[in-house]
């Protein structure tokens, strides 16, 4: 980041390192413009170093295999319905495994980026307070994770529908489809950032959550997998959308009720179940607690930083 970025807050705010000991900001209240422009500044400078490394090329491979699978099935089963592949491979292989491990690749490093690359010293000497230095960071994260999985939804519909006469169709489960998994990640996104502020180990424990919690206990039929972010989303999904496809023996499956564990009455339909404007707000409500939590949290943590003194 360029020191003009932050010239002015800096001339008014200047800040202080104890030698040997954590950091001591002083973060002024700044006029609303500059502090505006301060956080901009940094929103844009998370958002330059996702560009960077081989992180976002790792994911993007990652994310690339539903389409590539869509492809070699639609090449070896031409038989296979459209909305079977859909699916099994954006609404079971991409909200199981890719839209998680997404959001806590990204997640997972708001702050510990920042430690490892040995810049959090320069952030932290910014007048920008610690909470709010979090949540423009995760912000960034979350922008980034958005715009990688809805362009990997885009990729994995058009390998499924090209060339199947359902253009209006396919565009507009496709658009659906963007905005569950937007919703998704950025939940996931909230609630992995928390984990990384409560614990270093936060790709571990990220990865048992999402081998234990999203995949063994929400596709259980108990009430346990009300606590988990794919239940909320896999109503919201059956709610938008119809999974039925044709049987060998001339009937119709109905995929989602069969393979998420949902209970039908007699015409089909979700039997005590919540409404999707209150998934939608659960979902919500829950990044929004995560989000608060894990910026009280930085706000309360002492950040040990090298000095040049200690260099």
């Amino acid at each position: 980041m360029k020191q003009t970025d932050f010239s002015e807050a800096t001339r008014t705010a200047p800040a202080a390192v104890n030698v040997g000991g954590p950091p001591t900001v002083s973060a002024p209240n700044l006029p609303r413009p500059s502090l505006l422009r301060s956080v901009w500044a940094l929103y844009g400078l998370s958002l330059r170093q996702h560009q960077h490394g081989k992180r976002w090329l790792m994911v993007a491979i990652l994310l690339s295999v539903p389409a590539l699978l869509a492809g070699v099935l639609r090449l070896t089963s031409a038989s296979v319905p459209r909305e079977m592949l859909e699916f099994f491979l954006a609404f079971m292989f991409m909200p199981q495994a890719l839209v998680p491990l997404t959001a806590l690749i990204y997640a997972s490093g708001v702050i510990q980026d920042e430690q490892e690359d040995q810049t959090l010293t320069y952030l932290l000497t910014r007048p920008v307070p610690k909470w709010l230095l979090y949540m423009t960071k995760l912000a960034a994260a979350i922008t980034v994770m958005v715009i990688l999985l809805v362009l990997a939804d885009i990729l994995t519909y058009g390998a499924i529908y090209i060339g199947a006469g359902h253009g209006a169709v396919a565009a507009s489960r496709c658009a659906k489809a963007c905005v569950l998994t937007s919703l998704a990640a950025a939940v996931y996104g909230c609630l992995f950032g928390l984990i990384g502020m409560v614990t270093r180990r936060v790709l571990v424990v990220g990865l048992i959550y999402i081998a234990l919690v999203e995949g063994l206990l929400a596709n259980l039929p108990f009430s346990i997998r009300l606590l988990t972010v794919i239940y909320y989303t896999r109503l919201i999904a059956y709610r938008w959308l119809a999974f039925i496809v044709p049987t060998s023996h001339g009937t119709s499956q109905n995929l989602a009720a069969d393979n998420w564990k949902l209970v039908l009455n007699s015409h089909g339909e979700l039997l005590g179940y919540a409404q999707s404007a209150t998934c939608i707000l659960v979902l919500l409500a829950g990044g929004v607690v995560c989000t608060l939590l894990a910026a009280w949290l930085c706000n309360l943590k002492e950040f040990y930083v090298k000095t040049p003194e200690k260099l």
